[in-house]
């Protein structure tokens, strides 16, 4: 009877065993592989869940915010993206580009005015000096799906792939935003639309205004030390390309020589000119009959002395 008990047991235990190992298989897909990971490479995403295909609506006031239950799960400063991010980040730019970029930007203004009435050390501020990274960087929840401006310059620029997704995206531009606030720290800002004529390349350094919506602070490697940056999504960016530089053509040196010996004939002609009128009078005042000599007289108090 014992024996037979022991058996049973034990046959419990190792059918129970292939289900707790598929069980920790599907909790464990996508996690800790860093799945949607920002790089160079193209994005290494697992085929899209049901979840992120389920039909829950880009926003619930018509654009104006990211709808709240894409950021579930979704938690700042991790290293790389995560798959919990997958919602939000795809969902974010489908949304930018279904919108007029004028009415993002204007969204984007009325929250930066709302920051300004709200911040005390902000309301003396001209609006178009407001701190929108320092802002957003110590205040993420604030910002979070909201739509945010900031203008700056790319010091990087590439393009992937970003792998299978819900809306078909085939490409995406990930740029490295600085801006005069931000000092050595950068912005990351994913977009779908690349202005023609903006350069590509890890070495670039291009003027430009973004505008799209927060998502959450990207943890990244930097050379010196593991850093954060706002993680923004759009359609595209404004781009301000600086005007070519000209150098002055070169001027040969006989156009010089030619100049130079062109001055000193007319100095020599006018010092000559001159040189000829002085002799002519000269010449005339020694002609008596022409022009006589004024006569020497006494000042009129000096008396005639007696001889």
């Amino acid at each position: 009877m014992r024996s037979m008990s022991i058996a049973i047991l034990i046959g419990l235990l190792l059918a129970a065993k292939p289900a707790a190992a598929q069980t920790s298989r599907t909790a464990n897909d996508g996690f800790g592989q860093n799945p949607f990971e920002i790089s160079n490479d193209p994005f290494q995403v697992e085929p899209a869940r049901p979840e992120v295909e389920s039909g829950i609506p880009l926003s619930l006031d018509e654009g104006t915010t990211l709808n709240p239950k894409f950021f579930e799960g979704v938690r700042d400063n991790t290293l790389g993206l995560q798959y919990e991010d997958r919602r939000a980040y795809f969902g974010g730019l489908q949304l930018a580009a279904s919108l007029p970029f004028e009415f993002l930007t204007t969204v984007a203004k009325d929250l930066q005015e709302l920051r300004r009435s709200q911040v005390p050390r902000y309301k003396q501020r001209n609006p178009e000096d407001f701190p929108a990274f320092v802002d957003l960087f110590q205040n993420p929840d604030v910002y979070r799906g909201q739509a945010v401006t900031m203008r700056g310059h790319f010091r990087r620029l590439v393009s992937y792939d970003p792998g299978e997704n819900p809306f078909g995206i085939e490409r995406v531009y990930e740029g490295w935003l600085f801006t005069q606030d931000s000092q050595t720290n950068a912005a990351v800002f994913v977009f779908l639309e690349k202005p023609e004529g903006l350069p590509v390349g890890g070495d670039i350094t291009e003027d430009v205004e973004v505008t799209g919506y927060f998502l959450k602070m990207y943890g990244y490697d930097a050379q010196d030390t593991t850093r954060r940056a706002p993680l923004i999504v759009g359609n595209t960016v404004q781009w301000r390309p600086r005007p070519p530089f000209n150098p002055s053509p070169r001027i040969p040196m006989a156009v010089y020589v030619v100049v130079g010996g062109l001055t000193l004939l007319i100095v020599w002609a006018i010092w000559w000119n001159q040189y000829v009128e002085r002799m002519k009078r000269r010449a005339i005042s020694r002609n008596y009959d022409v022009y006589p000599p004024g006569e020497s007289l006494p000042p009129d108090s000096v008396e005639p002395q007696d001889s």
